[in-house]
């Protein structure tokens, strides 16, 4: 008698778990949109006292990539062709490359930093990426470049986050 039972146990079980994985995965999805934007809402840390207009900007972009679900592999990586602010990870599917460009309080320039990372920058960018992956095994992975602008303001900073900013136009370029 037991033998004959224990089957179906088994099958009501798996379908049990089936059900109460959807169920889960329904609750889930909408509670980590909620977390996400709850995260973006925290204020931000302030600017050290001695600390570069720079370094806070790049402070300020690393925690709201973290943030925002990114995961951060690298900051200041620095080779020979030059230098890029931030690299980090998106979805475990995208290596991301970040300038930050930030303008302290006291800058009144009409334009937007972002405007700053020109053509001359762009390919400065694409040409460290490129050694970034090849150096790291990653020239098969997809890679993009975004571009972090920074607002100091005193009351708290204004970030806008452009994402795929720009592409690279080389013989060998990473592809988004």
């Amino acid at each position: 008698m037991k033998t004959a039972s224990l089957p179906r146990f088994h099958s009501h079980w798996r379908l049990v778990r089936r059900r109460a994985s959807r169920i889960v995965q329904s609750i889930a999805t909408p509670l980590m949109s909620h977390w996400w934007s709850f995260l973006l809402t925290l204020p931000y840390p302030k600017q050290l006292p001695d600390e570069s207009v720079g370094d806070y900007g790049e402070r300020l972009a690393m925690t709201f990539l973290r943030r925002s679900g990114y995961v951060i592999l690298e900051h200041s990586y620095a080779c020979p062709l030059g230098e890029i602010d931030v690299i980090a990870a998106w979805k475990q599917q995208v290596i991301v490359f970040v300038e930050v460009k930030t303008w302290g309080r006291s800058r009144v320039d009409p334009g937007r930093p972002a405007d700053a990372v020109d053509d001359v920058k762009q390919r400065k960018l694409c040409k460290t990426a490129l050694h970034y992956a090849k150096r790291h095994g990653l020239l098969e992975t997809r890679g993009r470049f975004d571009v972090i602008e920074i607002r100091l303001t005193e009351t708290m900073p204004n970030l806008c986050h452009i994402q795929a900013a720009f592409q690279s136009e080389d013989r060998f370029q990473l592809h988004s």
